[in-house]
C-alpha cells in the first residue's frame, strides 16, 4: 500500500471492546481486523453492493502490517478501497488510524473470494456483473483481471 493510495471509503469506530493487548491500555491487533470487516459492510451499503445469501464473499487471507499501537480511549477510523475485481474475487485495503492524531496504525490487504454458501466451493454469482459495475462506479481506478490468482 501506498502513500499516494486514494480512499474514498472512511469510517469512524468508537472502541468499546474488552479485548486488551496484554493487559495494556491499547487495542489487541484481532479488534483491528474484525474492525475493517465491519467497515466492508458498510463499504457495500455505501458502493451499492448486491447481497447474497446463497453464494457469500468470503475472506481467503488477510496480510496485516501495523505502524503504531492504538489505545483504547481513542477511536479507530477505517479507511477502505477495493482495488482489484476479476473472477468472482476482490482485493481490499484498509488502512486504520487513530481518530485523535490521525497517525497510520495498521495497514491490511484482505482477499476475498465469493463462495457457495451450502457446497462450501467457489463460485461466482449470477449478478457478478452488477457487483463489478457497482465498484467501478464507487472506485474508478480498481483494477479489473480476468485470470484467476
Amino acid at each position: 500500500m501506498t502513500d499516494e493510495a486514494t480512499f474514498r471509503f472512511s469510517e469512524r469506530y468508537p472502541l468499546r471492546h474488552t479485548d486488551s493487548f496484554g493487559g495494556t491500555p491499547f487495542v489487541h491487533g484481532g479488534v483491528l481486523l474484525a474492525l475493517t470487516e465491519i467497515a466492508l459492510a458498510a463499504y457495500d451499503e455505501a458502493a451499492a453492493i448486491p447481497s447474497h445469501r446463497d453464494v457469500l464473499r468470503m475472506q481467503s487471507h488477510s496480510e496485516v502490517r501495523y505502524r503504531a499501537p492504538l489505545r483504547w480511549v481513542d477511536a479507530a477510523v477505517i479507511q477502505l478501497r477495493c482495488t482489484q475485481v476479476g473472477n468472482g474475487r476482490l482485493v481490499f485495503e484498509a488502512r486504520v488510524t487513530a481518530d485523535s492524531t490521525r497517525e497510520l496504525v495498521a495497514e491490511f490487504t484482505h482477499r476475498y473470494a465469493y463462495i457457495n454458501a451450502i457446497t462450501g466451493r467457489p463460485e461466482i454469482p449470477a449478478d457478478w456483473p452488477a457487483i463489478v459495475a457497482a465498484i467501478r462506479a464507487y472506485e474508478p481506478d480498481v483494477e479489473v483481471v480476468d485470470r484467476d490468482d
